[in-house]
């Protein structure tokens, strides 16, 4: 999925891109659709641990100004791999509406973790701020200049200073 893209998942191709037969995926996943869920599922894991996202029995929570340096980094830092598994994940979950409650959680856990302290809507802007910017880029809707990305960045690590 990583390369073709979800329009061009296959059961086949995907047994013949992990090197097993197509009955042997097809034992662990009955359908196209059973195995698009799967990476859905496994990607949005992936992304929770990636940006921090603190398990449920975590006793101390990351603060606002550590996990908004998690999510500056994740957004300016990202390679070209992620950001292709990014674009086919929210393709897949826009494609097939039953997809989205994975990813609609993740932002969503993302967004709680910010939810807190005298400043929450300044963390809780920023990230969208950053989540809007990562989409117009893995939308292709548009591209920053190397320039634009630097001083939204300095711009993002700036405010994120006064987060507690």
């Amino acid at each position: 999925m990583a390369k073709r893209g979800v329009t061009q998942l296959t059961i086949q191709a995907t047994a013949d891109a992990v090197g097993i037969t197509k009955a042997g995926l097809i034992y662990h996943f009955k359908t196209r659709d059973d195995l698009l869920t799967a990476l859905v599922e496994r990607m949005v894991a992936e992304l929770d641990a990636q940006v921090g996202v603190p398990a449920p029995n975590d006793a101390e929570p990351v603060s606002p100004r550590a996990k908004m340096a998690e999510l500056t980094s994740f957004t300016f830092d990202m390679p070209a791999s992620q950001k292709q598994l990014m674009t086919n994940m929210l393709a897949a979950a826009s494609a097939h509406p039953h997809l989205l409650p994975p990813v609609q959680a993740l932002f969503a856990r993302s967004y709680e973790a910010l939810d807190r302290g005298p400043k929450a809507g300044l963390a809780q802007l920023l990230s969208v701020a950053l989540d809007g910017l990562l989409l117009l880029e893995l939308l292709q809707l548009h591209e920053f200049t190397p320039d634009q990305r630097a001083a939204m960045r300095k711009t993002v690590e700036k405010l994120a200073r006064d987060l507690p």
